[in-house]
């Protein structure tokens, strides 16, 4: 079956423009399968796999939890607004759990995203661009490994990508009001974060002096509209938890721009790096453009140099400078301005001959196929990343081995996911955020370093410790050296801790 896509893929540039139709059943049937394959083969990766499934599985939990509340292993978890968890737990009760079910979300996101891009495409170049828009987004590194990774940086990104379409689309208000709910539902995803591609998006318009463009995104009005539909929850959520209110402020906004407690720091340029990367093998395209038009650039004025640069290359461009500016350093930061060099690419694959539309989709075909073959390797490797490593092999073995209890070194939201609520983590660190979370209960799975060899002695069970490599601790020291049995899953090491005197069957 790749083979033959390959092939028809690598014949697109004799399809006349007269029968669209066929171009784009082939396209739609390689990013399905690109999209599709293997998706569920790999565990979920820690820890925000895990953490985002833990959550949507404990918001089924109707009657353990308020489903406004945010829940990790039955604490308050308020870090993120609670869309990311409402869709995927809604997939887990339409489809059931699994690791497929749980990354439906992240699909949904790729989905909104190459609608955006090729309607931002078709706006520029015709139907030609919007085709070679989609087909560049869908096979960039970084779209297709984030559209197969639960996280709200895909829903954020196709909410985004089709809400700035939307607005651009037309002048009429009922366009403008579709595309700012898709923006809310932004905000919805990861709350004022969605205010750094929004800011990018407007500069970038505005400074390339598109007034036409600005005069349809009302940019100010936009962002109240975002406020009004977005900020309820948060409103709420400090009213029930006053306390919230300096956990939001400080800790979520002035912290990751001044410093997160998580750390994450990298040096100033790191997403222009990360990006160099996960943006291959398309951004080429348009710095070799760029250097074709070294000559007639020197011609012009300041000001029409400033109206010569595509505003989706400036917008991709401000995106990776702001967040630069940012203390909290993330891979991911830079995915919002990815379809946006693949819509503008788009546009210029489009612009050029039969020639160079052949050699990009043997391009195409070539990334299609080396995604696949990534796409069948991970599952070899999910249990070799250290500590993002996916704990489902370790877990399947602790099951074999009739296991009644995992104890894990460090904190692995993914344990509970599939083993169950048998699960400790022991911390010394305090993992609550707010009072009186309607079913909050801290100790059902966190312990304490200086309880937890105490609390074991008091068990009659089968007990399992899961270690991470280079994490050295004395109460573990001390268990390991009792321990029945040891077995090694790629970067960690499960240890047969205590045995049961209960009769087995």
């Amino acid at each position: 079956m790749i083979g033959s896509v390959s092939l028809t893929l690598s014949s697109m540039s004799h399809f006349s423009m007269s029968t669209p139709r066929a171009h784009w059943c082939v396209l739609i049937l390689a990013i399905s399968v690109l999209a599709l394959y293997a998706l569920g083969n790999h565990g979920l990766i820690e820890p925000d796999e895990g953490r985002y499934a833990n959550m949507s599985k404990e918001w089924t939990e109707f009657n353990d939890h308020n489903w406004l509340e945010p829940v990790l292993s039955d604490v308050g978890h308020f870090d993120k607004p609670p869309l990311i968890y409402w869709l995927t737990g809604l997939s887990f009760l339409t489809f059931g759990e699994s690791d497929f079910t749980a990354r439906i979300p992240a699909l949904l996101g790729g989905l909104f995203t190459l609608a955006g891009v090729g309607l931002l495409a078709f706006q520029r170049g015709g139907e030609r661009a919007a085709f070679w828009g989609v087909a560049t987004c869908a096979t960039m590194i970084q779209f297709w490994a984030m559209s197969r990774f639960l996280s709200p940086d895909i829903l954020l990104c196709g909410f985004a990508t089709l809400g700035t379409a939307l607005l651009l689309h037309s002048p009429k208000w009922g366009w403008w009001f579709l595309g700012g709910i898709f923006w809310s539902l932004a905000w919805w995803t990861k709350a004022t974060a969605a205010l750094v591609p929004l800011a990018a998006i407007s500069a970038a318009i505005l400074i390339c002096g598109r007034k036409d463009l600005l005069a349809r995104m009302r940019p100010l009005r936009l962002l109240l509209l975002i406020l009004l539909l977005g900020c309820p929850w948060f409103i709420i959520m400090i009213n029930r938890h006053e306390e919230l209110f300096s956990f939001f402020f400080v800790r979520e906004v002035a912290g990751r721009v001044a410093g997160h407690e998580d750390g994450r720091t990298a040096f100033f340029g790191f997403h222009f790096a990360v990006a160099a990367i996960v943006w291959l093998p398309w951004w080429p395209f348009w710095v070799h453009r760029c250097h074709q038009l070294r000559d007639q650039w020197k011609q012009l004025s300041w000001n029409n140099r400033r109206l010569m640069i595509p505003w989706e290359i400036l917008a991709a461009t401000l995106i990776l400078v702001i967040f630069s500016f940012v203390s909290s350093k993330l891979v991911t930061y830079s995915l919002p301005g990815a379809p946006f060099i693949a819509a503008w690419t788009g546009t210029l694959i489009a612009s050029q001959t039969d020639l160079y539309r052949r050699r990009c989709a043997t391009l195409f075909a070539s990334a299609l196929f080396a995604l696949l073959i990534a796409g069948t390797l991970m599952p070899h490797f999910e249990d070799k990343v250290g500590r993002s490593s996916s704990v489902r092999k370790a877990v399947a073995i602790a099951e074999e081995n009739d296991a009644d209890l995992i104890i894990s070194d460090r904190f692995r939201p993914s344990l509970e996911f599939y083993f169950g609520e048998s699960v400790w983590h022991v911390t010394d660190k305090d993992i609550t955020q707010a009072e009186n979370v309607p079913g909050q209960d801290a100790h059902e799975h966190f312990v304490k370093l200086e309880s937890i060899v105490e609390r074991i002695a008091l068990l009659d069970a089968e007990i399992w410790l899961l270690e991470y490599p280079k994490h050295s601790a004395e109460w573990k020291t001390e268990l390991i050296a009792t321990a029945i049995a040891k077995k090694k899953i790629g970067s960690i090491t499960l240890w047969h801790i205590k045995g049961s005197n209960k009769p087995k069957g």
